[in-house]
């Protein structure tokens, strides 16, 4: 997060106590209802969702910046390593296909569901799937959201 402001160094103020944390429900991987990408039911060994939205800054004065401007993309990237298994071994070869233009994963290009909520892109192209070999047989893929202009980028939804 920036704010493109001076920071307050000599601030003498208490901390605030209170709830450290908004939701006190702990959500884990091994909960969650359903886990899919490019929409098809995956073993799930770990993710990152990335979101990319950067400012532009100009105009320094003696308080910070005068200037704040967003950044010209909005980006959401996802890197996931996932079992490799009859469900996900056409996932190599969707990314091979893509050529010079990148196939959009629609509905569930990259969901984790939870009873209530949980992670949701709709659509979505590959930048990545390459065999990562350990003690089974990995993938590890990489996507990034791509606009409709209907749906969000990413939803974000642990409000149960």
């Amino acid at each position: 997060i920036q704010s493109g402001r001076k920071p307050e160094l000599a601030n003498s103020e208490a901390l605030s106590s209170g709830t450290a944390y908004a939701n006190t429900n702990l959500l884990k991987l091994s909960n969650a209802t359903a886990t899919k990408v490019a929409n098809v039911d995956v073993a799930l060994q770990s993710f990152t969702v990335t979101i990319d939205n950067p400012a532009v800054f100009s105009g320094v004065s003696t308080s910070g910046y005068q200037v704040v401007n967003r950044g010209a993309e909005c980006a959401v990237t996802v890197d996931c390593q996932v079992k490799y298994d009859a469900n996900t071994d056409e996932f190599i070869n969707l990314y091979d296909s893509q050529g010079t233009t990148p196939t959009i994963l629609g509905t569930d290009a990259f969901n984790i569901a939870y009873a209530g909520g949980g992670i949701d892109i709709d659509d979505a192209v590959w930048t990545n799937v390459a065999l990562s070999e350990g003690d089974i047989m990995m993938l590890d893929c990489s996507l990034k959201a791509v606009d409709d202009g209907s749906t969000a980028l990413v939803t974000f939804d642990f409000s149960a």
